[in-house]
């Protein structure tokens, strides 16, 4: 029922403001009248009581427009002033407080008291006037208050965009991508800006009803998010971090080297855990040599032995700790001692390490071979581990032990006397299991 009112009224305007074109102080002569054919436009004769005023170009309403000669009268008398973008949109339907705008322009105009309306036109004007006079008011101090925000909002834009623009180029920092994608952001803000419909200027009308502030409130909430960025950016050096509407799966870089690699720790280190086994070779002197293979064999200087260890890599820092024990067939000796180590790793499958501690050995005595005496010594040692997988290594180590007495053979100290001291000393290699 309103639509077809509204429809009406209008029609009957557009009826009254041609009309109101044609001169009224003389009746036409249907008989001397020209031919609607010969005669000059409507819209080129300015209306007695409004001065001529410039007609708006429509970029979407183009000359020879079946409509264009009605589009440039209804803008010359002030009632339609389209879009802000330059457009007139007569493919949209006219909602109710656009004929609200147009009614009231009208009234503010005085031009419905010069048209040539009927009385019949003028009574269902004045009925929808009276019937859409809340709207009048309500769409002028909404129109009002979208003004004011829209300044409001056109300078915090403005603030934000001096922001971005003291962050520098994209070729002064890493993140011109991201600026790129927060000024694109901006700018759509603005063009969003832009489409809210512009209002006619004049006094306040009594408040409305409450318009869609949901809009609005969301306009305000994205702002306000775009500053927070823009705040945090200002704060950090020089990187601008925003989050994108759309997530994009980012693939992170295969290989990563950024200055010193202190933190780089190989398979082996990273493995702490280790136990091993080892062959050596342990000193002696010719007056109590070892024999090769057996008893019978070749006299050497030196004593073939076995052994086995456990231990970490890791126990304080880099610093750990070493149990070893080995065999002496030829010297029926057992030597046992724990160790603190040092591993000097360089990140490549060869890692140096020293250690030093405390041991005891346990052989036959000089003078019988079916007694054994124990004797402590002060052990210090050096090796080298070299990686063959991620938990098996090789390696080779020395060891020198300084004995603090001389009761078994096991020491390898030239001296017979038993309170004697000296260094002895043995090498080995092998192989540790790490897990």
């Amino acid at each position: 029922m309103r639509n077809t009112f509204v429809l009406s009224s209008l029609l009957a305007l557009g009826l009254g403001m041609a009309s109101a074109q044609t001169d009224t102080t003389t009746p036409a002569d249907p008989a001397t009248t020209p031919a609607p054919a010969t005669t000059a436009p409507a819209t080129t004769a300015a209306p007695a009581a409004t001065p001529a005023a410039q007609v708006v170009q429509f970029t979407d309403v183009p000359a020879g427009h079946w409509a264009k000669d009605a589009v440039d009268l209804i803008v010359q008398r002030g009632l339609i002033q389209g879009f802000p973008d330059g457009t007139f949109r007569g493919n949209e339907s006219l909602t109710r407080y656009q004929a609200a705008l147009v009614f009231y322009r009208l009234l503010q105009s005085g031009q419905l008291s010069n048209s040539s309306l009927s009385s019949t036109d003028l009574a269902t004007i004045t009925a929808g006037m009276q019937e859409v006079s809340t709207e009048l008011a309500a769409i002028s101090t909404r129109v009002t208050d979208l003004e004011a925000l829209t300044t409001e909002q056109q300078a915090r834009i403005t603030a934000l965009e001096g922001r971005i623009d003291a962050l520098g180029t994209p070729a002064a920092n890493a993140a011109g991508t991201d600026t790129a994608a927060l000024t694109a952001r901006i700018d759509a803000l603005e063009a969003a800006i832009r489409n809210i419909p512009a209002g006619p200027a004049g006094a306040t009308g009594p408040a409305g009803p409450a318009g869609a502030a949901a809009d609005t409130a969301a306009l305000a909430a994205r702002i306000a998010a775009l500053e927070a960025r823009a705040t945090t950016a200002d704060t950090s050096t020089g990187t601008v971090t925003t989050t994108p509407s759309t997530t994009t799966p980012v693939t992170p870089p295969t290989t990563v080297v950024i200055g010193n690699t202190d933190t780089v720790v190989d398979a082996v280190r990273s493995t702490n855990l280790y136990a091993g086994v080892s062959v050596g070779a342990q000193n002696t002197q010719s007056g109590d040599p070892c024999y090769l293979l057996n008893s019978s064999g070749r006299a050497v200087n030196f004593c073939l032995s076995g052994g086995a260890m456990v231990g970490a890599n890791n126990v304080i820092g880099p610093v750990g700790v070493r149990l070893s024990a080995d065999y002496v067939p030829g010297k029926n000796g057992f030597n046992a001692d724990i160790n603190a180590t040092y591993s000097l790793n360089n990140g490549s499958n060869i890692t140096p390490y020293v250690g030093a501690g405390l041991g005891l050995t346990s052989s036959r005595t000089r003078l019988s071979a079916t007694t054994n005496a124990s004797d402590i010594y002060a052990n210090a040692l050096a090796g080298v581990d070299f990686r063959v997988t991620d938990s098996i290594t090789a390696f080779v180590e020395a060891d020198g032990r300084y004995y603090l007495s001389n009761k078994g053979a096991g020491t390898g100290l030239a001296s017979t006397a038993t309170d004697a001291r000296g260094f002895g000393g043995s090498i080995k290699t092998g192989l540790k299991f790490f897990f």
